[in-house]
């Protein structure tokens, strides 16, 4: 009796915590029927004190021609600050195991969004809409929605390019420095760092005719970069490639860029690059990528033993530690 009474004593003193909780349905016979549901709780993504592991929820913001760009931070506003800019077909959900991740959550201010014509941003289909200048405002927009100053930049895959994007309007010292997480430092170069087993994917990937063709190569692209991915997140994976358009992906592998003021800022060492590679990589040629690096001053090179390539899915203690010294050293 006694547990049952402080059973009840405690329900009651969270009673006006559950009563915000319950919802009324109507029925069949207009009777209600009340149902408690699940708890919505909104933290300002302008509060500088939301603390170190809660979580700022996304935001849209605008970019310079009005297409929404969604974007998410979580972390340490105080800390350094990276941008995470995911890859091919994937959007910034890309990211999930890094942004959950309390180790990185103490040590680094986190933001991440969703490139034009991925997840949950607009997907504009006309060629003007991919000029260089229209992607690197995207990140100009990312960058004044959470107040960055000067941050590094994170890009892996096909996301690398967009760097070159961003300092071709910018000066080098509007970020601190970049890391290429298995990827190509331009559009250039993008086709020549492809693996055997990739390339011969684009034409199914990019086609608008069949449908079974696009789905087959999409699995297979999903399936090179790791081969086994935790269900739900591979689910995840496969519907951010079926929500973009076949003719928005046509502009996302075929929009070129004018990359002289990137390999400026690398022959003259105005910025630090740290290039990581995975040694089971099947989606690009690690080679091929450090030639279209050549000539970078202030390079760092960090293989990941066993690495696909989601290399912080397959080796994510060994990439955290690689990431989080290297910006230490050069924040």
């Amino acid at each position: 009796m006694l547990f049952s009474l402080k059973f009840l004593s405690s329900a009651l003193a969270l009673l006006p915590l559950v009563v915000a909780n319950i919802g009324d349905l109507p029925t069949r016979d207009n009777t209600i029927e009340r149902r408690l549901v699940d708890p919505v709780i909104a933290i300002s993504p302008t509060d500088a004190n939301f603390g170190i592991s809660a979580v700022a929820p996304g935001r849209f913001v605008t970019s310079a021609d009005g297409t929404k760009i969604f974007a998410e931070a979580r972390g340490n506003p105080s800390k350094p600050a990276i941008v995470f800019i995911h890859g091919f077909g994937l959007g910034a959900m890309a990211f999930n195991e890094i942004f959950d991740d309390p180790l990185w959550l103490l040590q680094v201010y986190m933001v991440r969004y969703d490139t034009r014509g991925h997840g949950r941003s607009d997907k504009p289909n006309n060629a003007a809409a991919w000029v260089s200048q229209r992607l690197a405002e995207d990140f100009d927009a990312v960058v004044q929605s959470y107040n960055l100053n000067k941050p590094f930049v994170l890009g892996w895959s096909i996301g690398g390019p967009h760097i070159a994007d961003i300092l071709s309007f910018h000066p080098p010292n509007y970020i601190s420095g970049i890391i290429y997480d298995a990827a190509a430092p331009d559009m250039t170069s993008l086709f020549n760092i492809g693996s055997p087993a990739a390339l011969p994917l684009i034409p199914s990937l990019i086609q608008t005719t069949n449908v079974t063709q696009f789905q087959a190569a999409y699995i297979d692209f999903i399936n090179l970069c790791h081969p086994a991915l935790e269900w739900n997140f591979y689910l995840g994976c496969l519907g951010d490639g079926v929500v973009q358009p076949r003719d928005v992906t046509e502009l996302v592998l075929t929009r070129t860029q004018n990359s002289t003021n990137l390999y400026q800022a690398a022959t003259s060492g105005a910025l630090p690059l740290l290039a990581i590679f995975g040694a089971d990589d099947k989606i690009i040629m690690k080679q091929a990528a450090l030639d279209a690096m050549a000539g970078w001053q202030r390079l760092t090179v960090v293989t990941l033993p066993n690495a696909e390539h989601f290399t912080w899915i397959s080796r994510p203690v060994l990439f955290r530690a690689t990431v989080l010294q290297w910006i230490t050293q050069n924040a």
